[in-house]
This record gives C-alpha cells, structure tokens and sequence, in this order.
C-alpha cells in the first residue's frame, strides 16, 4: 500500500471517530432517570433519536474507509467547532486526497475558547486575542499567539529552519509576500514548513516531545478554497495539509491569506495566518481567533 493510500485512510478515520465523539455529551454520561407521566413520552423520543444515530456511525465509519465523504466531518466547519461560526469556506475549493475532519476527539481545555478575549493587532491585522492565550510580537508586522502556560516563542534563536511559533501557535503576519514562506510554498506538499527540505522524510516532525526523535512520513496538500469566511465580509484563500510521522502522530498544518475587499486591487502585501495542529484541545480557540482576523479600517 502507498504511502498517499495510507495517509487517506488515516485521515478517514479519525474523522470517523471525530463523529463517534461528537454523540458523547454530559447528558449520555449522567444516571438514567426513571419514567414517569411527565418524562416518559420525552425519554421514548430521545430513546429513538439515540437508537438511530447509533445506527448511523457505523454506516460513516464504513463511508470514510471505504472512500466516501459525509457531512459534518469537514475542517474548517461550523461542525464539530461550537465557537467557529466564520469557519465555514465559501466558493470552489479543490481538494486533493480525502476530504476529512481534523484529527480531533477531546473537549477543548477551559479557559482555552475564542469566545471571549480582548482585542488585539499584528501590523494592520486585528483580531481577538483569546483568553489564556498570549501575543508575543516578532516584529511590527509578525507575531505569534501561544497558550499562555508556554514559554513566549523567541523565533530569532530557534533559527529559520523551525516553526516560528511551535505546534499549536498561530503565526501571524500582516506584509506577507508571494515571494516568500509561507505563501511562496503554499501548493507544495512540504509548504507548511518554513525550511528547505528535500523531501517530507527529510523534516524533523514538529509532534516530537523534547528529547523524542521522528520524522515526517508523508506529507500533502489535503485540500484548499478560495473565499474561506472570516469576520464581517472577509474571506481567506485557505490551504490545509496532512502530515504523518513514522513515529507518534501526526500535525495538520493550515494557512489562510486575507483577500482583498470585494472590488479592491489586490495588494503586494497580504496578511497572512498559519498554525500547525497536533493537540486538537486548542483548535477551537486556535480557529475562533481566525475567524475574527479582519484588516484594520
């Protein structure tokens, strides 16, 4: 079996139990209560709502193996992301490989949501700094957004050849060119990576604890669009990728350019956002903040 076969099967999968996890809730983990006049005819109805939807993940489960795309299981969505209601993508988008969800499972970590926070800017960009999260700047036009438990990312140090905000930061920068990372790469399987790699085996994989060793099995463009919504009219050329590692698991890097206002020239300099997924705990905050980037007035 190829590689790119493998990578389609491991993506279909975890979208497959991304859909098992989303029938947990609170209610399904709480004593049942006995019936009676009042709550009997309400439990019967609930009863058959469950006993169908348990009927329905396995029919997905066999969709995803056995090639087939269902509903809801899509990255970036409103599905499975209760605070990202400007993820949906709008106009064409191409896809390359299955077109899955996002290797998620587990609830986001309290205090880690983008529905609240504070207003804050990179450049011309602004955006909402959501709360336990902090802005470390890198320069006027850059700057990363890490969960405020981590060290501030110092990208000077770490050198080029490395994610300048880590797994799990979102980069920012408000004067990105074509020219250069991450919009010069941004259709090339290794394009999330910001270092010259030869091929995707040759890339440490960014999901390797300190002191682990790993790299990078396969790496591929899994689909983009054009107009992904953003806040108020925004849009977003968005690009999103799927990487395994030959050890551990793996990241799902993903980059959005800001387009220009309807009838506006497109400009030289673009605003650019990119993150690269491993713990799906922080993805709704991660993408609450996305959804919130809009080009200063």
């Amino acid at each position: 079996m190829e590689e790119r076969d493998e990578l389609e099967i491991e993506t279909r999968l975890r979208a497959a139990l991304q859909a098992r996890s989303e029938l947990v809730t609170h209610s399904t983990l709480r004593p049942g209560i006995p019936p009676n006049e009042h709550t009997a005819g309400v439990r019967a109805k609930r009863d058959a709502w469950w006993s169908w939807r348990r009927m329905w993940v396995p029919v997905t489960v066999a969709a995803a193996l056995a090639g087939g795309v269902f509903a809801g299981a899509q990255l970036p969505s409103g599905s499975g992301k209760g605070t990202v209601s400007a993820g949906s993508s709008g106009g064409e988008s191409s896809v390359q490989g299955a077109v899955t969800g996002t290797p998620t499972g587990s609830a986001p970590t309290p205090g880690l949501s983008a529905a609240s926070g504070t207003a804050s800017s990179v450049g011309t960009l602004d955006f909402t700094l959501a709360d336990g999260w902090q802005l470390t700047k890198i320069s006027g036009t850059a700057g990363c957004v890490t969960p405020a438990t981590r060290p501030a990312p110092n990208p000077a140090a770490a050198g080029t050849d490395t994610l300048p905000c880590g797994v799990d930061g979102l980069y920012l920068k408000s004067d990105a060119t074509a020219t250069s990372w991450p919009l010069s790469t941004a259709t090339k399987d290794t394009g999330w990576w910001p270092g010259e790699a030869a091929s995707a085996s040759a890339i440490t994989c960014p999901a390797v604890k300190p002191g682990g060793s790993g790299m990078v099995k396969a790496s591929m463009v899994l689909r983009s669009s054009a107009k992904y919504a953003l806040a108020g009219q925004a849009t977003a050329e968005y690009h999103e990728w799927a990487v395994t590692c030959d050890n551990g698991p793996g990241v799902q890097p993903m980059l959005w350019k800001l387009n220009a206002a309807p009838g506006a020239a497109a400009p030289a300099a673009s605003g650019v956002a990119a993150v690269v997924s491993s713990d799906p705990q922080y993805d709704s905050a991660l993408l609450g903040m996305v959804g919130s980037l809009h080009q200063s007035s």
